[in-house]
């Protein structure tokens, strides 16, 4: 585990409970969920690591997954007038981050002279 995957996991751990009073099973979850949630966004960036401005993703998609275990495979869920719906994609409303985080990265508009 990086440096800034603890680091991650501390800020993912805060907002599921400010009080920091997590059972040790809980915690075991959060570090799957946050390095499972990490490969997913190196993969989309096409990067070995996470690009810690991109840190801010990786927590929230981390705590939307975890707040949606038991739930995973729906759409929406209903119980006496409470009503929760979920995108397929969690990354779905960080894709103009993520593509302009790849455009500047690209190596476009790089040039190279030889001399």
């Amino acid at each position: 585990m990086t440096a800034m995957t603890q680091q991650v996991i501390d800020r993912i751990m805060r907002r599921i409970d400010p009080t920091g009073d997590i059972h040790e099973d809980i915690v075991s979850q959060i570090r799957d969920i946050c390095e499972d949630t990490e490969s997913q966004l190196c993969v989309m960036l096409d990067e070995d690591a996470v690009p810690e401005k991109l840190s801010y993703i990786v927590v929230a998609v981390s705590v939307k997954r975890y707040n949606r275990i038991g739930s995973e495979g729906t759409s929406s869920h209903s119980v006496e007038g409470e009503s929760m719906s979920w995108t397929e994609d969690p990354f779905a409303e960080y894709m103009r981050d993520i593509e302009a985080w790849k455009n500047a990265h690209s190596g476009y508009g790089m040039h190279v002279r030889f001399i």
